[in-house]
Formats: C-alpha cells, structure tokens, sequence
C-alpha cells in the first residue's frame, strides 16, 4: 500500500481511470447526497444507542456536514482531481473527530456510523450498476468492493487516531480537579485555588448567585431491551447540556452514582428555570439513548454552603418522581408519601393484620374493598360521586363502605378513619415492593384462616343485603 494519504488516493484514482463504468456511477453520486445522508443517518438513529436521540440540529448539521464532506472527497477521487499538493486530504475527518470527542461520542459508535455509511455507499453503486451489461457489471462491482472497504478502512483508521488524540486533550482540560471541584462544591466549600476558581468562572457558577442541583436517573424501560447505562448517562450529560443554554444558565454538569448530577446557576430562580427548561425539552420522557429519566430539582439554595442540602433534595426528589410525572420539584413531594416511604421499621410492625389480610387474598372481593375506599376518599367522603366513579349503585357503595368496617373495625366515614385505613394498606404495599419482613406476633392468623373469615363475612353480608 502507498505509504501517505496522497499516494493512496492517486492509486485509487488511477483504478477509476480504468474503470469507465465505476467512475461514471460515483460521480453520478453527487446529486443524490441528501438521500445518501438521510439514508445513513436513519440507519445511525435505528441501530446506534448514541445515535438514536441524537437529533438535536447541531448533532444533524454536523453529521450532513460531514456526509457531505466525505461524498465530496469520493467524487473527487474517481474523477481524478486529487486537490492541492501538501495538504492533508484527510484534515475534515481529523476535525469531525475532535468534534465527536468534546461531543462525548464514542470512538465505537463513530466507527459504527462509518460502516452504515460502507453500507450505504455498496448498496447505492451496485443499484446503479444492475442495469449494465452482466460483465462489466461484475468487474466494475469487484472494483468498487476493493475500493469501499479500503477508503473505509483508511478514514476509519483516521478518525480513531484523531479521536485518541483529542481525548488525551480533553483529559486534560478536564483533569482530577475539574471533579475535585463538583466534590467540593456538592459538599458546600467554595473553590480556594486559582484553577478552581477559573472552572467555575468558565462554567457560570458566579459567587453571590443563587444556585440549584439536578438529578437525572436513567430508567429501565419495559421493551426488553437491556440498557447502556454508560451510553445513556453520556446522552443525558449532552441533552442537559443542550437544554440549558449558556446565556441564560451557569452549570456544571458530571456523572455520578449512576445519574446525572448538574449545578445551576442563575440570578433570580434558577430552580425554576431548571424545571422549564427541562419540562418543555422532554428530556424526561425521551431520556438518554432513549431512554426515559426521572428527574429530582432542588429548592434554591443562596449560596455555596446549601449546595449539600440541594444535592440532598434533588435526589430525593428524583427518587420520588414517576412514569406520570417525571420532572419533580423538591417542594412538590407528597408529605403523607414522603412520611410513608421513609417510615422507621416499627412502623410496619404496626401494621393490623387485615391490612396485610386485603393485600395477600387474590379475591376479587378484597380488591373490590380497597378501590372503593380509595375512591371514597378521592371523592371527598361524597357517596354519589364515589358510585359514579365506580359505576355503580349508591346502595353499593354503602354495602361495601360497612363491610369494611365489619372486617377492621375502622368506620371509613370519617376523616380519621379513612386516614388510618389507606395509611395502613399504603405502608403494605410499601412493605411488599420492598420486601420487608416484618416481625409477626404469635397470634397472627393464617391465609387459609384469614381467607375463610373472609368468605364467612361476604356470605353473611350477602345474605343480609338480600330482600
């Protein structure tokens, strides 16, 4: 093989020259570079984890860009204009890496882009060439095989060297101290050395500022298909980045525990900020990688010492935001929830056993018992509204309302004791999703026994409700 780049694409050029048929399907290429490009970039979004969410329009102009390039430099190639002598021919494919490096792109997933362009460009030319004649088909289709893979192989072989290289750059500018920094700061010291001090003045993070955290964490969706935790925490670190714009937010922004950790900053309510910014991107509902990500936001903090309170709020605030509502203000958390999910050991010890008795009986009855009362209390104790929720008669309602107060004793007509029954069967299936094992006194009855007091009780009743 030639030993420089200028040498390799005269070899090339010289095989076109002989190859009449091949040289006019490339060069005919170059109409066609939108479909080329639409063409390789839907297969990057299909079949790359990086690529899939990767459709903000800097990513899209830089990827077209770049298509562009390459099929400028093909066209080149096989029309014999092998451009000026003594430059890198090569050099736009050295600056696409440096981009996809600060872009945090993994080298794989570029390389990967490379080989669905490989594909793409073979599908193309061997199209064009099934109208020819079967032989000079086949000799220009082995032509153009030896030439994809080893154009391929050689920017492929670039681009990885470059990528290295601006890597090594970047780790150097981000060094231990940048994350020294997010520690220090995280834990509510202010920067005390001068490159310290010059990182949060690049990033935004001014004294006397008021400041907010974020936490994004990646989950599981129910496709099957397993996660790229990297690569989705890699994507959410460039959306967060995205959806908050240097003019309007100073922020730091780094991975760790397995989420993503930002420092905001702002001048009046950067809390507030945060959450619009991030609630009308939908970076929540799409995540990284696909993803979907719940996100916690702390309160404001006024200075550099709240940050570990904040850090502390936005984390519990992620853990308590849902599928419904994904994007969760500290201040927004459910108190009574809060007070549940958090609740000391003993707590579940006090748990009634016809609470755990509704929870473990697969019946329909039971589950009829318990969304009654909920509804009850989501109607507001309003027996009318409650039937039409449950699409039911109002003597129903009624029916079921004392039977619960047969089995435990708690009328859940009133604010009390509807309290004390939902808090019960809510600290149940904490208990449950949790797996705590609670500690059983010696009179607990069994599900068998639980289960045929149970029937006693419903056969009684309907008895009772008859005429």
């Amino acid at each position: 093989m030639p030993g420089s780049p200028a040498q390799q694409i005269r070899e090339w050029s010289a095989r076109f020259h002989k190859d009449a048929l091949a040289r006019h399907v490339v060069t005919e290429l170059q109409p066609q570079s939108d479909r080329i490009w639409q063409n390789a970039f839907q297969l990057m979004q299909r079949e790359s984890p990086e690529y899939r969410n990767a459709v903000d329009e800097e990513f899209t102009r830089e990827s077209k860009s770049h298509c562009n390039e390459l099929l400028k430099m093909i066209v080149s190639i096989a029309a014999g204009q092998n451009g000026k002598t003594g430059v890198d021919p090569f050099d736009f494919v050295r600056a696409h890496a440096a981009w996809r490096a600060r872009h945090q792109v993994p080298l794989t997933a570029s390389l990967h882009a490379y080989r669905l362009a490989h594909r793409t460009y073979w599908t193309f030319t061997r199209d064009a060439l099934l109208s020819s004649p079967r032989e000079d088909a086949l000799r220009s289709l082995t032509m153009l095989s030896d030439f994809w893979i080893e154009f391929f192989d050689q920017i492929g072989a670039v681009l990885a060297d470059a990528h290295a290289v601006e890597e090594r750059v970047i780790a150097g500018q981000r060094s231990r101290a940048d994350a020294r920094v997010m520690d220090d700061l995280l834990r509510g010291f202010p920067p005390n050395d001068a490159e310290g001090q010059r990182l949060c003045a690049l990033c935004g993070v001014r004294p006397g500022a008021k400041l907010a955290v974020a936490v994004a964490r990646p989950v599981q969706t129910s496709n099957g298909r397993p996660m790229d935790l990297d690569a989705t925490l890699r994507s959410l670190v460039r959306l967060i980045d995205q959806v908050l714009p240097r003019a309007n937010f100073g922020r730091l922004v780094d991975i760790r525990d397995g989420a993503v950790t930002a420092i905001v900053c702002g001048e009046s309510d950067p809390s507030r900020g945060l959450l619009d910014a991030i609630r009308r991107s939908g970076l929540a509902r799409r995540g990284g990688s696909g993803t979907p990500a719940l996100v916690g936001v702390s309160r404001n903090a006024g200075e550099i010492a709240g940050l570990p309170v904040a850090l502390e709020e936005a984390q519990l605030a992620a853990q308590f935001a849902a599928p419904s509502r994904p994007v969760l203000h500290f201040p927004d958390v459910d108190l009574p929830e809060f007070l549940l999910r958090r609740a000391a050991p003993a707590a579940f010890r006090l748990i009634p056993e016809w609470a755990r008795q509704f929870s473990s009986l697969g019946d329909a009855q039971p589950k009829q018992l318990l969304h009654t009362i909920r509804a009850f209390a989501e109607c507001s104790f309003n027996v009318k509204q409650t039937a039409k929720r449950l699409d039911v008669h109002t003597n129903t309602v009624y029916f079921r309302l004392n039977r619960i107060k047969w089995l435990t004793g708690i009328d859940p007509r009133t604010y009390s004791g509807t309290n004390r029954l939902l808090t019960a069967l809510r600290l149940v299936e904490i208990e449950n999703k949790d797996g705590i094992s609670p500690t059983h006194s010696s009179g607990t009855t069994s599900r068998t026994s639980k289960k045929k007091s149970l029937g006693r009780v419903e056969s009684r009743e309907r008895r009772s409700s008859n005429p």
